[in-house]
């Protein structure tokens, strides 16, 4: 399996009230995010640092 396949069988496992499709929305959408980040990473050092 690969790593996104064990991260939405962990989803799905964690939480039973979610279907398979919004588990991989989830992943999909964290993924983005993470890439977007990974992008821009001055603006990401800055939020951080204001936390």
């Amino acid at each position: 399996m690969t790593k996104f396949d064990d991260r939405v069988k962990e989803l799905v496992t964690k939480h039973p009230n979610l279907t398979k499709e919004d588990a991989m929305k989830i992943v999909t959408d964290k993924n983005a995010r993470k890439r977007k980040e990974r992008q821009n990473p001055k603006k990401a050092i800055s939020v951080r640092m204001r936390r």
